[in-house]
């Protein structure tokens, strides 16, 4: 009888463990969301320490204009109901920093390029 009482409060004391630790990760989980960009609107960040343009590599390699380093650019580009890749080129290497997919039929889409010239370079989304 013993043994039972025993394995029993165990057994409630690890399921009450476990309701809490599920309700905590469910409090601190990050959720998925959309974009919070419009549709058919791109934004760019620079926020590393070089200027950046978006190419658009399907539209015939059309680009952005620049935007120079702590500086933001919005631009109004319409879906052409398709996915297609927008390339964050680094102006001062040319190299492709990252390249992200869009299509503003579905959402904006905001990119950050994060980095440095000559160095390690990235791009982020939001």
């Amino acid at each position: 009888m013993r043994f039972a009482m025993k394995t029993r409060r165990l057994a409630v004391s690890a399921a009450a463990i476990c309701a809490t630790a599920t309700s905590l990760l469910a409090v601190t989980a990050p959720s998925a969301s959309a974009s919070t960009i419009k549709n058919q609107w791109v934004q760019l960040c620079a926020q590393g320490d070089y200027p950046a343009v978006l190419q658009f590599p399907n539209r015939g390699g059309m680009e952005s204009t620049a935007v120079n380093p702590g500086q933001c650019n919005w631009w109004n580009w319409q879906s052409n109901n398709t996915w297609e890749p927008i390339n964050v080129i680094d102006i001062y290497s040319h190299k492709t920093v990252g390249t992200v997919w869009y299509n503003g039929n579905v959402s904006g889409v905001g990119i950050g390029a994060i980095g440095w010239d000559n160095g390690w370079q990235s791009i982020q989304t939001w």
